[in-house]
């Protein structure tokens, strides 16, 4: 791999998370040794996540493998096209339940705003990263993915995998509406389900539904 590709990829880092290649390694669903590795022109991107990486910020695939075509902003992307996404500092459990640390902001994410729209459908700029804890909701999330939330959607209408507030802490389950209640299910069939209805109501919220996963290979 030449250094010419290794400083384009590095600009890649740098535009859309700071320079830290740990964060654009879990934005992206790689592991941190295998973009510090492209970053010094050991290894080779795979055509997949090329096409994973256009998916995400819509860059110039052309620019980015010849350098062809260079401007200023190679990825052709505004700042009013790229909406800032904040991680923040707590853990939803995908077991019984846990909330670690304040609910602090500890890093934050650059999307392209159409990719947002186009195929997650997320319209709003109500939106977080949290990170999964536990094993209730495999095969669907693993433990330590992390799950991009629309805090907008706090009324599920339709079944969908949700982050809800509970007495024992922020919880990743999946939701399906009933007329007078909410079946609470994980998709771990050795986890029981249970109901969010009129006598509990009060001790459960739900914070958003879950748009997109992202987990290291």
């Amino acid at each position: 791999m030449n250094t010419a590709f290794s400083r384009r990829f590095c600009e890649l880092v740098e535009q859309f998370s700071g320079g830290n290649k740990r964060q654009f390694a879990e934005l992206t669903g790689k592991s941190p040794s295998h973009i510090y590795r492209i970053c010094r022109g050991l290894s080779r991107p795979s055509m997949m996540y090329l096409e994973h990486l256009y998916g995400l910020f819509k860059i110039d695939l052309n620019w980015l493998l010849t350098g062809e075509q260079p401007i200023d902003k190679p990825y052709h992307n505004s700042d009013e096209q790229l909406l800032l996404v904040p991680k923040l500092d707590v853990e939803a459990s995908a077991g019984f339940g846990s909330i670690n640390g304040a609910e602090d902001v500890t890093e934050q994410f650059a999307l392209n705003k159409r990719w947002l729209s186009s195929q997650l459908g997320v319209h709003g700029e109500r939106l977080a990263f949290v990170s999964i804890r536990g094993d209730s909701m495999l095969p669907t999330l693993h433990h330590d993915d992390m799950v991009l939330v629309d805090l907008s959607q706090q009324h599920p209408a339709h079944e969908g995998v949700y982050i809800i507030q509970t007495n024992e802490g922020l919880m990743a389950k999946r939701l399906k509406k009933k007329t007078d209640l909410i079946d609470v299910i994980s998709d771990n069939t050795d986890y029981p389900s249970w109901q969010i209805n009129h006598e509990n109501a009060e001790h459960h919220a739900v914070a958003g539904r879950i748009v997109w996963c992202g987990r290291n290979i």
